[in-house]
């Protein structure tokens, strides 16, 4: 039994299971076993032996080492249906390959493993790119972004919003908005170069990287501008477009500050109606601001002015609680309860979130060791930044906490963004696994948003994936959004990854995640953050009276 032919050819990630076989011919059903257990054995690369049977070929794998029926299907079998098909079978099956069929009844051999890959590959396309426009998303743009600029390939960001565009969707409805975001992503296609990487973020927000060479990025902006102008005839109707154009020169080494420039850059436009604005630090005073609130928010740690709240996790098939978030509030003298997106990502950007995290893993792990004590062992979720990742200190911090307290390091769980992977995944691979090593579970949170490799992801020391809520709450109204899910689902199971959901906001959306496989749910529709007092593990909630 030899291959009679390469899988797959070039580059191109495979679409269809045929493409992941390696062609094989059945020996004859009379042949001895010495003989077809040598085949294996002199060639390792060889995942099994197809055996001639009256019923259809037989297989002996690598995995198993005995003769049974295998898992058959059609060579022309979408990739993404054969992985689930492979994994829905019996844990004992689960590794063994799949027997692939061509219509000429020739038959070939596909591994578990390049099923995975290849459906892991799709899912990191889709996961860079928006799906209604097909050009890169934000996560795209925040990676090509880091390289370009240490490249020094990066002249500039232009950013761009569209004006008015909420009465363009009243008039057009959502499918004739959608279809006019489309040929606005057609129309910066035309007017860049090859060499410029045009992005749609959410909504009606565009953003260009411009490649070197550039005389006048703000000319080009507005070049942008009239090129998206149209008018465009959508559904008979003639429909012309205005848009705030803000544009910055890469004139700093980090491309989160670049690309708010640009952002700060168009609302400054989209404000005064000036068409197109170039950033200036004139325009950056503006941000004076932040630092007075930094220094506020310094003062308040100390002050006592932060509160920690918690979500609970529900089992997504009996809705019991089985663990907590952690959620920082800060209750400010004058401004009242502000949630974290007003004073975290501030916080992030400067020395005090290494502050407020010591501040929150000690609240947090306290009231973990509180409802140990009283035993109800709950396990607490805590987040990490970067920065406080990258912290030499950081473990050695978190396993006194945890002493000071007597609190078993399986009940804390530590959530990290893929971005802070990404930032340096060797460092961030080595602190987690002096983390795991400790007893502490992992999890990677936002999963999907941060433009992670999935090559990548066997080799991290985790435990959990929680699934991002931009993709639960658009799982019904995209097919993308409910085929990113599944993909994550079923990767998950085969590393032996504990998978959460957050973002559920209504009941067909927590039926539908536990149906697809989701370990753990978290969300509005069943608990808003709350007191701890509010938190009893092991209660079942009944899903009509969920919502608080």
């Amino acid at each position: 039994m030899l291959p009679v032919g390469p899988a797959v050819s070039g580059g191109r990630l495979p679409r269809k299971l045929g493409e992941t076989a390696v062609p094989m011919t059945p020996v004859p059903a009379g042949t001895p076993l010495a003989e077809i257990v040598a085949l294996l054995r002199d060639d390792p690369d060889r995942p099994g032996v197809l055996i001639d049977s009256p019923t259809g070929p037989r297989l002996l794998s690598r995995s198993s080492r005995t003769l049974h029926d295998p898992l058959v299907l059609p060579a022309g079998t979408d990739i993404d249906l054969a992985a689930e098909a492979a994994l829905a079978r019996p844990d004992a099956e689960r590794d063994e390959p799949v027997v692939v069929r061509w219509p000429d009844d020739r038959y070939g051999v596909a591994p578990v493993i390049g099923l995975l890959t290849a459906m892991a590959g799709r899912y990191a396309r889709m996961s860079r790119a928006d799906h209604l426009t097909g050009l890169p998303n934000r996560a795209t743009v925040v990676a090509e972004g880091r390289q370009r600029l240490a490249a020094g390939t990066l002249a500039a960001i232009v950013h761009l919003g569209l004006d008015r565009f909420q009465e363009v969707n009243d008039m057009l409805g959502r499918e004739g908005a959608d279809t006019l975001l489309q040929r606005v992503a057609g129309a910066l296609r035309d007017a860049c170069r090859p060499q410029d990487l045009i992005a749609r973020f959410e909504g009606d927000q565009f953003a260009v990287l411009v490649a070197h060479p550039v005389t006048d990025a703000a000319r080009l902006g507005r070049r942008l501008a009239d090129a998206i102008r149209g008018p465009h005839t959508i559904d008979g109707v003639p429909v012309s477009l205005e848009a705030s154009v803000g544009v910055t020169e890469a004139g700093h080494r980090d491309i989160a500050v670049v690309g708010r420039r640009a952002v700060a850059a168009m609302h400054s436009a989209k404000k005064d109606r000036t068409g197109v604005v170039r950033w200036t630090e004139d325009l950056g005073l503006g941000q004076r601001a932040d630092l007075r609130q930094l220094t506020e928010l310094r003062a308040g740690i100390r002050a006592g002015h932060l509160l920690v709240q918690y979500q609970p996790l529900h089992d997504a098939a009996d809705r019991t609680v089985r663990g907590a978030e952690a959620l920082v509030r800060w209750q400010h003298p004058q401004r009242g309860m502000l949630p974290p997106g007003v004073f975290l990502p501030d916080a992030e950007r400067s020395d005090v979130i290494l502050e407020l995290t010591d501040w929150v893993l000690a609240e947090a792990i306290h009231q973990a060791g509180v409802w140990h004590r009283e035993g109800r062992g709950l396990p607490v979720s805590v987040n990490l930044s970067a920065a406080y990742l990258a912290q030499d200190r950081a473990v050695p911090t978190i396993l006194a906490l945890l002493r000071l307290e007597g609190l078993p390091a399986s009940l804390l769980t530590v959530e990290i963004t893929e971005t802070a992977v990404l930032t340096r995944p060797d460092r961030a691979a080595a602190r987690l696994a002096e983390i795991r090593a400790a007893g502490i579970r992992v999890a990677i949170d936002d999963f999907g948003t941060g433009y992670t490799s999935l090559g990548l992801l066997p080799e991290l020391p985790i435990d959990e994936l929680k699934i991002d809520r931009s993709f639960v709450m658009r799982m019904h109204d995209s097919k993308p959004h409910a085929v990113i899910i599944d993909s994550v689902i079923a990767i998950a199971r085969a590393l032996n990854l504990t998978v959460v959901a957050e973002g559920v906001e209504d009941e067909p959306t927590a039926t539908a995640l536990a149906e697809a496989g989701v370990d753990l749910l978290q969300g509005y529709h069943l608990n808003r953050p709350g007191p701890a007092e509010l938190v009893h593990p092991n209660t079942r909630l009944s899903p009509v009276h969920t919502r608080q």
